[in-house]
């Protein structure tokens, strides 16, 4: 079977996003895009990619796209402790809704992920 590479995220503001998806999963925008955020220069359909510097974990693409379907455009599930979940909320995330046992939150363009307890 074939090896999960990457988790592509579409967004209308890839700026406005890998920052967020950033600080959410720990992953470092590459350098080359890094320059283009700060910036501002990146293309009209030119995506960010987040890396581990220690190819540990999956990259995300943050791209944009003309047209986006909603919901659905992707769906993460993460696991924090209440410190994380504050964070993620510091970071910019919104609560959707509680649930049994996890919580439904959505990014600052309104994709939906799950954030489960530790354990």
């Amino acid at each position: 079977m074939p090896d999960l590479a990457a988790v592509v995220i579409h967004c209308r503001d890839p700026y406005l996003l890998a920052a967020f998806w950033s600080e959410v999963t720990g992953l470092p925008v590459a350098e080359e895009d890094r320059v283009k955020l700060t910036d501002r220069t990146l293309g009209p359909t030119e995506s960010v990619l987040l890396r581990d510097p220690h190819g540990h974990r999956l990259d995300v693409w943050i791209s944009p796209t003309p047209e986006l379907a909603a919901p659905g455009r992707m769906h993460l599930d993460l696991v924090g402790d209440a410190e994380e979940r504050a964070a993620v909320l510091d970071a910019g995330a919104t609560v959707v809704r509680e649930l049994p046992g996890w919580t439904v939150l959505a990014d600052p363009e309104g994709n939906e992920f799950c954030l489960h307890p530790r354990g």
